[in-house]
C-alpha cells in the first residue's frame, strides 16, 4: 500500500506539470532564439538570447524568482545575479553546456538554495531540467525539434484550485468492482485543476532548435 502510494503520488505530480507545462506550450509569448549558428529558424540558445529575454522581462517589471547567489573563496567558482526561472526540456542539456557563460550548478559558490532539477545558470537566468519539458516536434524552418523554454518571473502563471477538487487518493479493498473472488486490491488518485497565465508580459516562450 505505501510503495503504491508513493508511485501514485509521483505520477499524479508529474501529471499535473504535464497540464501546466500543455497550458503554457499553447499560450506564453513566444521569443525565437537568433543568437546561435546553425542556420535554423529558431537557432540554438545562446547567451545573447538569454540576455533578451531577460531583458524583455525586465522591460516589463517582472520580479526575480531567485536572489544572487554571492562569490566565495572556492576555485572554480562564479556568483549567480539574481534571476529569474527558466523551464526546458532535459534535451536541451547539451545546447546548454555548450553555451558561452553557461555555469554548471555544481560551480556555484553554495548549492544549498538549489532544487535538484537545477543545472545551472547564466548571467540572471537559472534553469531546471525535466524530461516532460516541451518539445514541438519538426516545428523549425529546416523541420528541426524545436525546444520551448519557459522563463518565468516570479507570480506569472498558477494553478487554480476548485473546491474540493484538491488531489484524492482511492482505495477499494478485495470485493469490489466484480471481484466476487475478493481477489484484487484497486487503488488510484483523482484531482481537477484549472491552469492559468496571470501575467502574459511575466512569461516568455524562449524557441531554441540545437537539441
Amino acid at each position: 500500500m505505501n510503495s503504491a502510494a508513493a508511485r501514485l503520488g509521483q505520477s499524479l505530480r508529474e501529471t499535473q506539470d504535464a497540464l501546466q507545462r500543455d497550458n503554457l506550450e499553447s499560450s506564453a509569448s513566444i521569443i525565437n532564439c537568433v543568437g546561435g549558428s546553425n542556420g535554423d529558424i529558431p537557432t540554438e540558445m545562446t547567451i545573447s538570447d538569454v540576455d533578451d529575454v531577460f531583458t524583455v522581462l525586465q522591460n516589463n517589471s517582472g520580479e526575480y524568482i531567485t536572489n544572487i547567489v554571492e562569490a566565495e573563496l572556492r576555485f572554480g567558482t562564479s556568483p549567480i545575479g539574481d534571476a529569474y526561472g527558466c523551464m526546458l526540456t532535459t534535451r536541451m542539456i547539451p545546447v546548454l553546456y555548450n553555451m558561452t557563460g553557461f555555469i554548471k550548478k555544481f560551480q556555484y559558490p553554495n548549492i544549498s538554495q538549489t532544487l535538484s532539477t537545477e543545472i545551472g545558470g547564466a548571467n540572471n537566468v537559472r534553469f531546471f531540467v525535466s524530461e516532460q519539458g516541451s518539445v514541438s516536434p519538426n516545428a523549425s524552418l529546416l523541420g528541426n525539434d524545436i525546444a520551448n523554454c519557459f522563463v518565468a518571473a516570479k507570480e506569472s502563471y498558477k494553478v487554480v484550485w476548485q473546491a474540493g477538487g484538491k488531489a484524492r487518493f482511492i482505495y477499494l479493498p478485495p470485493g469490489y468492482n466484480n471481484d466476487p473472488c475478493m481477489l484484487r486490491h484497486t487503488a488510484g488518485c483523482s484531482f481537477y485543476q484549472g491552469q492559468c497565465i496571470t501575467n502574459d508580459l511575466w512569461i516568455q516562450n524562449l524557441r531554441s532548435t540545437g537539441i
